[in-house]
């Protein structure tokens, strides 16, 4: 099998999809960039800093080069030289051109070659050099190829490698060193090699866990919001298509079956409720709706439901209006007035007057719709009435910008009041992220208290792991001690050499330490205070004439503490710092006796550390705000996608069984011929089998459904209803047995099954109600959960 790479291997695993393959041109896989995970991201961006790294390091190490070229093989030297910082150059150059698996490939041959360079130094070229170049070219490229190797293998890889590059610096550095002690200046060198490459190694290893992290994060919250979004647009859907069957199937079937209207009237009404139907199964629901035509249809609507309504249109300039809200506008109107005939003059001793008011401008609808009829107690209509809770207020609220309104008290009729406010974004469109989207790759990486409020920013990075702030914190503190103790023998005043040591340790006690980033403001002018009298005790501390190499260590540590100061935000106060720095380096050389261009040579030397810190901090927080971008885009078109494909699916399930269940009788009805009386009865059980699937929609399953049907033939009252929410049970055959059991030996009375809601000890209660010689007898049944049955 074919091994992974290794910052695949830190991912999480991802679902399959289409990714290019490895000959694709460059410009198709940039296009592919969209799309990528935050591991894949920031794997390339850690190649773009490579690359600045080695162009910034290759310009430094050019003149010591020159100087060093190996005579009796020059060629050959100048293509170490060129392979050692062109490999990471064209590694910065194809970061985001050509495929991971080319960059990693490219950065296995730049390791082996500095490899292999090491080890030819190592056996070819062990003497001493030049004193003033006596620092190996190689030596000061050595921070490239180890971050390099850092972003392709697994951790102890990446470690033991830095490990072991640490230690054939060290033996070089002293094998070349014209030094009295080459022996020391190697342990320096090897112990300062460690320090820096345990730095770029795990901060580089920090990063990708981090990446990998925020992919797992992200990838579960996807599928997470997918899901919600899903969840809802299914729910959402169905009641629509409930109110829909309420308001015109189960209306025209009672109205046949109990024989309420003529047959021109009910064949008039099964047309429209086909239509309906085949206007759902074609999905016809979309085309915006000019104001005019919707004026129309609600007057065509108001003649068919109640001859008698007087409608009223005031119009001004009313914009096309989206199709899914003319439906629920139609739809809550036209149930608002069946509702009024059904039951408006029931027991009223004057003729009730129904008025329908439609008041738009451009963005706005107020659609009335009252009668002065008996009207109702609305504290009284149970939840489970679908008329009001869902085909009308459900309805509208369903739509954005939408709500209704219903008031009424026995005796002062009823109004209903529709509204609909256009919203900015259109319907159907992605909705914006949420707070979660956009925030929780920062809480990801947040784990320091305060931290950044970027995602993926240097700082974050840096202050993820408290073990590798302590580790390199104890390794600084360790190595310069050991520096600062080699280069006092021969110097006077060792106590300010102590006294440096000392402040430049609490200043990188001080810039890593819990802290909000950017790095608060005194914290920050303290770190550079403690620098700055480090910086002067040195200035007294170095003795002027011949000084050995590491006479100036608090200069590279300094750099440290400004680098880590980039990272925890305040980029400018460590460029200031480094100003100071390199003015220090100055004074010491003329106080030393030499030039102000050896000052700034020496100061010139850290200042490529400098540098490609701030270039990383940079980039990362320009990546950091990409992937929030990437991550909200993906987001919204995860959720329009999940939520556009769960409305299909539940609306292909709902129109196909109410073309099983409904179209047959409908159809029957569509022909003004005489019903006789066994239809009649078909049509009730229909509407009756309707009515389960909509309000008990976990127990719509066989065998409740023949059973229930077959009951209701022999005259038994059955109800079914569903509290269990949004999301029912899994699984209901324990609980379908039983109640297909209690329905198969009742021939008359009334059966009540009621889903309980989640949380309840039983999973569902059975009422029995049986009449013995005029004497009602009832039986309660409890089911629990795992199928037992109690009786009470």
């Amino acid at each position: 099998m074919p091994q992974r790479n290794s910052h695949e291997a830190d991912a999480p695993p991802r679902p399959p999809r289409a990714r290019p393959d490895a000959d694709t041109a460059a410009s198709a896989c940039a296009t592919e960039l969209d799309d990528v995970s935050a591991t894949e991201r920031l794997t390339r961006m850690l190649y773009l800093g490579v690359g600045a790294t080695a162009l910034i390091f290759g310009v430094l190490s050019l003149d010591v080069f020159l100087r060093q070229v190996y005579n009796p093989f020059p060629v050959a030297s100048t293509v170490g030289w060129l392979f050692i910082v062109g490999l990471p150059a064209a590694l910065g150059f194809l970061s985001h051109l050509v495929p991971l698996r080319v960059l990693r490939r490219i950065a296995i041959t730049e390791s082996f070659t500095f490899s292999f360079i090491l080890c030819w130094w190592l056996v070819m070229r062990l003497e001493p050099l030049p004193a003033g170049t006596d620092v190996p070219w190689v030596l000061m490229l050595s921070g490239i190829p180890t971050v390099t190797i850092a972003i392709i293998v697994r951790p102890w890889t990446a470690r033991i490698y830095a490990v072991l590059a640490s230690i054939a610096s060290g033996l070089i550095r002293g094998a070349t060193s014209p030094a009295a002690d080459p022996l020391l200046v190697g342990l320096q060198d090897a112990l300062y090699m460690l320090l820096l490459s345990s730095v770029l190694v795990g901060l580089t290893l920090t990063i990708r866990r981090s990446a990998a992290r925020v992919d797992g994060e992200e990838y579960v919250r996807r599928a997470a919001e997918s899901e919600q979004a899903a969840r809802l647009a299914r729910r959402a859907e169905r009641q629509t298509i409930n109110a829909l069957v309420h308001d015109s199937v189960l209306s025209t079937l009672l109205m046949a079956g109990l024989n309420r209207a003529s047959p021109t009237v009910v064949a008039r009404q099964a047309r429209f409720t086909l239509d309906q139907l085949d206007a759902l199964g074609t999905d016809a629901r979309t085309a915006p709706v000019s104001g005019a035509d919707f004026a129309n249809q609600l007057r065509h609507q108001c003649q068919q439901l109640a001859a008698e309504v007087h409608v009223t249109i005031l119009q001004n300039d009313l914009e096309p209006i989206p199709a899914p809200v003319v439906l629920a506008l139609l739809g809550a109107a036209g149930e608002a007035l069946r509702n009024s005939v059904a039951a408006a003059g029931v027991g009223h001793p004057y003729e009730v007057r129904r008025r329908v008011a439609l008041s738009a401008d451009r963005n706005a609808i107020h659609l009335a719709v009252t009668d002065d009829g008996v009207g109702f107690d609305s504290a009284r209509v149970p939840d489970n009435r679908l008329g009001i809770v869902e085909s009308i207020v459900g309805r509208m609220e369903r739509v954005p910008g939408g709500s209704a309104v219903i008031t009424s008290r026995p005796g002062h009729g009823v109004t209903v009041d529709l509204f609909w406010v256009r919203t900015i974004a259109p319907i159907g469109a992605p909705p914006a992220a949420t707070p979660v989207a956009v925030t929780a790759a920062t809480a990801l990486f947040a784990r320091m208290p305060g931290a950044a409020p970027r995602p993926l920013s240097f700082s974050a990075s840096l202050g993820l792991s408290v073990r590798l702030s302590r580790l390199v914190v104890v390794l600084f503190v360790v190595v310069h001690s050991v520096l600062a103790a080699a280069n006092s023998d021969r110097i006077t005043m060792m106590p300010l050499g102590i006294f440096a040591f000392l402040a430049l340790s609490s200043a990188a006690i001080l810039v890593t330490g819990d802290a909000a980033d950017p790095m608060p403001m005194i914290r920050t002018v303290g770190v550079l205070l403690l620098c700055t009298v480090a910086a002067v005790l040195m200035f007294f501390h170095i003795p002027s004439g011949p000084v050995g190499p590491f006479a100036h260590w608090h200069l590279g540590a300094i750099t440290l503490l400004l680098v880590v100061l980039v990272a925890r935000g305040r980029t400018g106060w460590a460029w200031a710092g480094y100003a100071m720095m390199a003015f220090s380096s100055i004074a010491v050389a003329v106080h030393t006796g030499l030039t102000v261009g050896d000052g700034l040579l020496q100061a010139s030397r850290h200042a490529g550390t400098l540098l490609v810190g701030t270039l990383f901090a940079v980039a990362l927080r320009h990546y950091s705000h990409n992937l929030d971008e990437l991550y909200r885009d993906r987001l919204q078109r995860e959720t329009f996608v999940a939520r556009t494909g769960a409305t299909t699916s539940e609306r292909q399930v709902q129109v196909a069984r109410l073309n099983a269940l409904a179209r047959p009788s409908l159809e029957r009805l569509t022909r003004i011929d005489p019903v006789t009386d066994f239809q009649r009865d078909e049509f009730l059980l229909v509407e009756a089998s309707l009515r389960d699937a909509i309000r008990a929609r976990c127990l719509f399953v066989e065998p409740i459904i023949g059973a229930a049907w077959a009951a209701r033939s022999r005259g038994v009252e059955v109800v079914l209803l569903d509290d269990s929410g949004d999301r029912p049970p899994a699984s209901v055959a324990l609980t379908a047995a039983i109640v297909s059991g209690e329905l198969e030996r009742l021939t008359q009375g009334r059966l009540t099954v009621r889903v309980l809601p989640p949380g309840r000890p039983e999973f569902a209660t059975i009422i029995v109600e049986t009449s013995v010689n005029d004497v009602t007898l009832s039986r309660l049944l409890l089911i629990a959960r795992d199928g037992i049955v109690r009786e009470t």
